[in-house]
C-alpha cells in the first residue's frame, strides 16, 4: 500500500493559468516537498507547485493555444475554484489567464508522487482537516469523499481518468461515482459524444462537442503535425496509449477508436479505461 504525504499550504490562481484539473499550491513548511523525488531541481526549488489532481480530467480551456467548448471548460475551472473558496476571478481578454482573484486561500492537499512533469498527483482539499501537516497516510485513511476530485467527478463536472499508479480502491470509489453522474446525466455526461461524433473539422472538438479531454489532445496534436485527415488512426497508434481495461485485457487507445469515414467513437467507456503513465 502507498504511503501518501499531507500538505498544508495556500492554493494560487493569481497570473497563472489553471484548468479544472490543475493549480498552483504553496506548503506552509517547504520541507514537505522533500517527500517527493523530484526529476528537475528548478521544481523542487519553486515556491509555489503546479499541482495535477489525480483521477479526473477537466476539459481544456488552453492545450497548444486552444480550448474545448469554452463555456463548458471554464465552468470546470469556476467550480474547482468555488470548492476551494477562491472568488472574483478577473482574466486576461483571451481568457487564458487569471488576472485578478480573491486567492491564497488555505486548504491542503494528500499526495504520494509526481507525475512525468514534476507535479504532485494529489487529492486536494479546502481548508477542512483533522490530519497534522506533514502526516504520512494510507489510502484507506484519505477522506476522498471531502476532496474537490470527488465532488467534481460527482457532480458530472469532469471526466474520469485513471492511471495503473493508482490504487485498485481509489479506482473503484470514482468508477462507481461516475457511474451515477452518467446515469443521471449530470453535467458534460448530458452533452458527452466520446460515443461517437462526426468529425467536420479542425473545429469540431474545440468548438461542437464534448469528448474526453486526453482524446482532444490527441486531436489537436495530430492537427499540429499532419495535413490529412485519414491519417488520424496512424498518428494515434504511434502516440502510444497503452492501457488496461478493467476486465483486465491490455490495449491501447488507438485500438478502442472505432473510426468509419470521418466517424470516431470510442467504444469503451472512459471510466473502464486505466491509462499506463508515460514516461520523460
Amino acid at each position: 500500500m502507498r504511503i501518501y504525504k499531507v500538505i498544508k499550504g495556500i492554493y494560487h490562481v493569481k497570473g497563472f493559468s489553471p484548468d479544472g484539473d490543475s493549480i498552483r499550491f504553496e506548503a506552509e513548511d517547504p520541507a514537505n516537498w522533500d517527500f517527493f523525488r523530484w526529476k528537475k531541481q528548478k521544481n523542487k526549488d519553486r515556491r509555489k507547485k503546479q499541482l495535477r489532481i489525480e483521477a479526473i480530467d477537466a476539459l481544456e480551456t488552453h492545450y497548444k493555444g486552444v480550448s474545448q467548448p469554452r463555456a463548458f471548460a471554464i465552468a470546470a475551472l469556476e467550480r474547482m475554484l468555488a470548492l476551494l473558496g477562491i472568488s472574483n476571478i478577473e482574466y486576461n481578454l483571451l481568457v487564458t489567464k487569471i488576472n485578478n482573484a480573491n486567492d491564497k486561500t488555505p486548504g491542503y492537499i494528500v499526495s504520494a508522487a509526481l507525475d512525468a512533469f514534476d507535479r504532485p498527483l494529489c487529492f486536494a482539499f479546502p481548508d477542512i482537516s483533522g490530519f497534522v501537516d506533514g502526516d504520512e497516510i494510507q489510502s484507506t485513511e484519505i477522506p476522498l469523499a471531502d476532496s474537490i476530485n470527488f465532488t467534481l467527478a460527482r457532480d458530472g463536472i469532469v471526466y474520469p481518468t485513471f492511471y495503473t499508479t493508482m490504487e485498485e480502491g481509489i479506482i473503484e470509489e470514482f468508477r462507481q461515482i461516475v457511474l451515477s453522474a452518467k446515469n443521471d446525466r449530470r453535467g458534460i455526461w448530458a452533452i458527452d459524444r466520446t460515443h461517437g461524433f462526426t468529425l467536420w473539422n479542425t473545429r469540431t472538438v474545440q468548438e461542437d462537442v464534448v469528448i474526453l479531454p486526453k482524446l482532444f489532445r490527441r486531436f489537436i496534436s495530430f492537427f499540429d503535425n499532419r495535413t490529412q485527415f485519414e491519417e488520424f488512426p496512424d498518428f494515434l497508434a504511434s502516440n502510444e496509449d497503452p492501457v488496461v481495461l478493467r476486465d483486465g485485457t491490455e490495449s491501447s487507445l488507438d485500438k478502442l477508436l472505432q473510426k468509419e469515414g470521418n466517424f470516431y467513437a470510442l467504444t469503451v467507456p472512459p471510466e473502464d479505461i486505466i491509462f499506463k503513465p508515460k514516461q520523460t
